[in-house]
């Protein structure tokens, strides 16, 4: 049976720490970086980056938007037992790279646009389960609408994610499950990658109007980690 935790301390505690200008393990630890805590069981820093390329279509709303993204986004954090599961401590999630072009209408006459700072994706880690052998990790990054233009039809933009079964479905090429073997937690800093290519499209009906949505990305992942 998948054990895992929902147990999530966020950005209010790990702030209070970094503003004491001390690492975060260092802070926990009294000072000293780099050991287990006082009962001497290990926790390990976390490290998460998710990087991906994506186009999407839409069809049938005077001429065609054609939109292309690229993202990268880090998120980092510590992860320590807690009897058979897990705590999960967030200390910062960034956006490293955001870019979204979109334009529509006949070659040489488009127009384009560019996507504005906010709204924007953000990497969340929304939960850790360890089942059996494997630990797995999940995470998104959250919704913007699309297309950027006024529409009668916006949707939502699929972007990267590593839980769901609906997205999973539309997975292509490579496997979106970002998993561990359990044995990586008792090494000093292993690393593991993940890749991936996922596609959809789909028909939407609107007050009698057929509308057709072509989305598509392809994902590279890294998790890190650091056993103290």
């Amino acid at each position: 049976m998948a054990k895992g935790f929902f147990r999530w301390i966020q950005a209010p505690l790990a702030g209070a720490v970094l503003l004491a200008g001390l690492p975060f393990s260092a802070a926990v630890n009294g000072g000293a970086p780099g050991k287990s805590d006082e009962r001497g069981i290990p926790w390990w820093e976390v490290r998460l980056t998710v990087a991906a390329e994506g186009k999407y279509v839409l069809r049938g709303d005077g001429p065609s938007v054609t939109g292309f993204y690229s993202l990268e986004a880090g998120w980092e954090g510590r992860l320590e037992p807690d009897a058979e599961d897990f705590l999960l401590v967030q200390i910062k999630t960034e956006l490293l790279e955001w870019r979204l072009r979109e334009g529509s209408g006949p070659a040489g006459r488009e127009t384009v646009l560019e996507a504005p700072d906010s709204p924007s994706p953000a990497l969340h880690l929304i939960y850790v389960l360890k089942d059996g052998h494997e630990v797995e990790f999940g995470f998104d990054l959250g919704e913007i609408a699309v297309p950027l233009r006024p529409s009668s039809l916006t949707v939502p933009l699929e972007l990267p994610r590593s839980s769901g079964r609906a997205y999973r479905d539309f997975v292509c090429r490579g496997s979106n499950r970002v998993v561990i073997p359990e044995s990586d937690l008792e090494e000093r800093s292993p690393e593991r990658r993940f890749a991936w290519e996922w596609r959809s499209e789909e028909q939407i009906l609107r007050k009698g109007r057929a509308f057709f949505v072509e989305q598509g990305h392809t994902v590279k992942a890294t998790v890190a980690l650091t056993r103290h």
